[in-house]
């Protein structure tokens, strides 16, 4: 990612630009980066400290004296954390996949077909993105009480994939839009039908904005607190974003466990993003020059 800007900016500075012109592009570079990246560093460097380090009044940047893994042996040594790393997973790729199967298909209606009241299906995605989760949170508790889904790793994954499904609909569709009709016809005259069409055609030249689609909807239900905190009652059903209060109690905070646990929480997230990074800088490259 950070390649890809400096490479943008390289194109930029040409020979009619000044050292000093050059010089201060780089240097907010490095202004902007530092800003995003020093929280960042100074949590991991939190959760590989001693805990006297942590309550000294003095700053130590990096004491090599008082490292420790003991902070991540806490957190791994939980098995509530533990288990609340499996239901994360589950629940995040399961609504990954929800999404997507039932996202593409509804992206593709939307682009591909020209019936009465698409346009408003379409206002409707965009204007549900408008309204606050907590609006919806008391009415959304209601309808998942009487259908038994309460506290149930099921809930959690309609809940989060009602969360994204809109948003990954009108990525998808931008993406679909932009991909010629052409094609479609000259597949019709091969013989294909509408889901052939949409399965061998449509979603193998997409497969970067899928990428974004899909790595939106992970990172959206991995990262819930506000479904899970109201629909998750017991142990069994948590995820990662409660684990947090494992390590705090009334009386004090475990700071070194908690830093620790939101680094092992952050890991997946990062794994993630540099397996498909590629895929996600084209798609989104590609999604903002598309009229949606």
């Amino acid at each position: 990612m950070l390649t890809t800007l400096v490479n943008k900016f390289d194109a930029r500075l040409d020979d009619e630009m000044t050292v000093r012109r050059a010089t201060f592009v780089y240097a907010m570079l490095a202004l902007y980066y530092s800003f995003l990246l020093i929280p960042i560093i100074w949590l991991v460097r939190s959760s590989i400290v001693t805990d006297e380090m942590l309550r000294a009044r003095e700053l130590h940047l990096l004491p090599v004296n008082h490292l420790t893994i003991e902070n991540y042996m806490t957190v791994i040594g939980s098995e509530t954390f533990r288990l609340y790393f499996i239901n994360s997973t589950v629940i995040a790729v399961a609504v990954t996949l929800l999404t997507l199967g039932v996202g593409i298909p509804a992206a593709y209606s939307v682009s591909r077909f020209d019936y009465p009241g698409r346009d408003y299906v379409v206002l409707g995605l965009i204007s549900s993105q408008m309204l606050p989760l907590v609006l919806v949170l008391i009415p959304f508790f209601t309808v998942m009480f009487r259908l038994g889904l309460v506290d149930t790793r099921i809930g959690l994954v309609f809940a989060h994939s009602v969360g994204v499904l809109p948003f990954v609909v009108w990525l998808l569709k931008g993406y679909f839009d932009a991909i010629p009709e052409a094609l479609d016809e000259a597949a019709k005259m091969d013989g294909c039908g509408y889901l052939q069409i949409m399965y061998r055609i449509i979603v193998p030249l997409s497969l970067p904005g899928i990428a974004v689609a899909g790595f939106y909807a992970f990172v959206g239900s991995w990262n819930d607190y506000l479904f899970v905190s109201v629909l998750s009652q017991s142990t069994g059903t948590r995820t990662l974003p409660l684990g947090l209060q494992l390590f705090q109690t009334a009386q004090q905070v475990d700071w070194g466990a908690v830093t620790a646990a939101a680094v092992v929480t952050a890991v997946p997230v990062v794994l993630l993003f540099a397996a498909v990074h590629s895929w996600l800088v084209e798609g989104l490259s590609n999604t903002g020059g598309k009229g949606m």
